[in-house]
């Protein structure tokens, strides 16, 4: 990923991740592919969240730009980067942005000591004031997609009641968010 020529920015993508939720931004010192900046935010009464700053640039073939998310709880970090990673060299990869409430599984658990082995982009808990990337015009020139880590059996519910269903079946996003679960 580090050799890909980049996209044209916008102004309207940095500005969006590092004035969400209203909180400022800790920037981690670690970069995805050398050109994607992550920040770590704590939005008032939500999870942690790392977001990306620079997936946007990444040249895909369809589809609008995207920025990246993954809510985790504290301690959990490392758990969104590799999301992060395995997301941006998709895209750089395949030009494509990832598949929107479609889970990506895997056969393996890709986190060491876990059961999740799959991710699914979906929309996040703030719905369109994080999801929206606006221009000064206020017209949406993106998106920001949050990651789900899931187990295989939370993919497979997932592929077939969608992701509001799996929140239902398993009472909130918050209970979707510790890695380490059964």
């Amino acid at each position: 990923m580090t050799d890909l020529p980049l996209a044209p920015s916008q102004d309207a993508f940095p500005t969006h991740v590092f004035d969400a939720f209203g909180v400022p931004p800790a920037v981690l010192d670690e970069r995805i592919g050398g050109s994607v900046m992550v920040v770590a935010k704590q939005p008032v009464d939500g999870p942690l969240t790392l977001l990306t700053a620079g997936v946007s640039r990444l040249p895909v073939d369809a589809g609008p730009p995207v920025e990246l998310a993954v809510e985790v709880v504290e301690g959990q970090e490392g758990a969104a980067l590799v999301a992060l990673r395995i997301v941006c060299d998709d895209i750089a990869v395949n030009r494509r942005t990832p598949p929107f409430e479609t889970p990506w599984r895997n056969r393996e658990p890709f986190l060491s000591g876990t059961r999740i082995s799959a991710i699914m982009a979906t929309g996040s808990r703030w719905g369109a004031a994080l999801d929206d990337v606006l221009d000064p015009a206020g017209d949406v020139v993106g998106h920001v997609r949050t990651l789900r880590l899931l187990t295989d059996a939370e993919a497979q519910t997932a592929s077939s009641v969608g992701w509001s269903g799996l929140v239902e079946q398993v009472g909130s996003v918050d209970a979707l968010l510790d890695v380490t679960r059964a």
